[in-house]
């Protein structure tokens, strides 16, 4: 097991010097918030917490954690299941929290560039009135730090891949403070290594992002939800086969097993019964191509035994579904 130093007063004065009073806190209950995420495992306390505003300060940070040897790890939303931003020796947590910045908007370009502390969700709400989105749905409103560290995925990879997918460019603090760029904003280029896919899903063991160029892509003007029940997990499944090369727009897809359609029915009022179910996202350009599309999801779900099949065109209908 690593042997790292703890937080000695003089670090804690070394921290102050690079950071203003309300960015720095030893008190127990911030630790306390940051010592567990959402998942299972066991809660770590660190001993300070710092929240840096720019990049310059996490630099900071990090230089003074490596030429101490303290540990540092970062912390976003606390939405993850991988347990990856417990402290589990100790040291600093380096909240991303207060980076929560648009950087810039390349509309033109469908690209946007952010800080890492900024929630997925959040940012889409200032996309939409520029009918843009970012794709990748994870579920809870994880940060773009927090994606990118974790590669995350969800409903909508079967159409536009994962947070690895939809990344062009970031900036990045390497452990010893150094300040990097990797990617490009360009979306054809082959110069030089990969560096950028290197630190996605890396869960910060490598650097801490501190920018994103991230891909867009149109909203669409129709999102119709989808739930089909089906009598067994092989009818469901050669569904998804024949929906998938019909051509249709499936932008997100989920599959719920019988048992966790049960209890989702009793604990979560859903009426699905305890049949395998499948979770769809359609995506149309028209209300007119949106109507055919449901009507051939609908043939064909019930082409494979479907025996229950719902679909709506409203929002919060099918924010409900998803729920």
């Amino acid at each position: 097991m690593a042997k790292f130093n703890p937080v000695s007063k003089a670090v804690l004065a070394e921290l102050t010097a690079v950071l203003p009073p309300d960015q720095i806190s030893t008190a127990e209950a911030e630790r306390q918030l940051r010592a567990q995420d959402m998942s299972q495992h066991d809660a770590h306390l660190s001993e300070v917490v710092v929240w840096p505003s720019n990049s310059q300060q996490v630099a900071d940070v990090l230089r003074i954690a490596h030429e101490n040897h303290i540990p540092v790890t970062p912390w976003g939303a606390g939405s993850s299941l991988e347990g990856n931003s417990i402290p589990l020796f100790g040291g600093i947590t380096l909240s991303l929290e207060r980076m929560n910045q648009i950087v810039a908007l390349h509309a033109d370009d469908f690209q946007v560039t952010v800080q890492p502390g900024i929630g997925y969700k959040d940012l889409n709400k200032a996309l939409g009135p520029h009918g843009l989105f970012f794709a990748p749905d994870p579920g809870a409103n994880a940060s773009i730090g927090g994606m990118l560290g974790n590669n995350a995925a969800g409903s909508r990879t079967v159409k536009y891949g994962a947070t690895k997918d939809n990344i062009l460019a970031m900036e990045v603090v390497l452990a010893d403070g150094r300040l990097i760029q990797v990617g490009s904003r360009s979306v054809k280029q082959s110069a030089g290594y990969d560096l950028l896919h290197l630190f996605v899903g890396s869960e910060g063991t490598l650097g801490i992002v501190t920018q994103a160029t991230l891909k867009l892509v149109p909203l669409p003007d129709v999102m119709s939800g989808v739930v089909a029940n089906f009598t067994s997990v092989e009818s469901a499944i050669t569904a998804v086969v024949d929906l998938r090369a019909s051509g249709l727009d499936i932008a997100a897809l989920e599959f719920v097993d019988a048992a966790t359609a049960d209890l989702l029915s009793r604990e979560e009022g859903v009426d699905w019964g305890d049949n395998p179910t499948l979770l769809m996202e359609v995506h149309a350009a028209h209300a007119e191509t949106a109507e055919l599309d449901l009507a051939l999801v609908q043939e064909i779900c019930a082409a494979h035994g479907a025996i229950r099949f719902q679909a709506t065109t409203d929002t919060a209908e099918r924010q409900k579904m998803w729920r």
